[in-house]
């Protein structure tokens, strides 16, 4: 059955309801948990859109790092008041697909249970998704949560 949930966790709302699902998941078959962040290497400039707003945010590696911590800690936090049993919290740095199914390889982890943000930039749409690639190149079985 379900021994090992991975839960790659990005500090998303989608990210937060894979965790709370896993949570549930993990106490019905009295399973653990390993939490993976991937710290990815900044990409230079983004630009942010919200409504007729548009903003230019340049974000350095050590701010990227500080806020995969501070969404280490929040799902830690979670876990912890869930009573769930976690196995590992690890924070890596790298491609998040690669850093994911990785981790689940070396770990003998049953299921990866995601969130999905949905790209919609041109980027995401040529070169699919984080979760869309998971689900596919995984070795174990995959849920997507939005």
């Amino acid at each position: 059955m379900i021994h090992k949930i991975l839960v790659p966790i990005d500090g998303s709302e989608p990210s937060r309801k894979a965790l709370l699902f896993a949570c549930d998941l993990a106490a019905k078959y009295d399973a653990s948990l390993d939490l993976l962040h991937v710290v990815q290497a900044p990409e230079g400039q983004h630009t942010m859109v919200l409504g007729a707003a548009a903003i230019t945010v340049e974000t350095s590696r050590d701010e990227l790092e500080e806020a995969g911590r501070k969404a280490m800690q929040a799902a830690t936090e979670i876990v912890d008041q869930l009573g769930c049993k976690l196995d590992k919290q690890q924070i890596e740095g790298g491609s998040p697909t690669k850093q994911i199914l990785d981790h689940a390889g070396k770990n003998d982890i049953d299921l990866i249970i995601m969130g999905s943000r949905g790209l919609s930039d041109l980027g995401g749409i040529l070169l699919g998704s984080v979760s869309h690639k998971v689900s596919h190149l995984a070795e174990c079985s995959c849920v997507t949560m939005r």
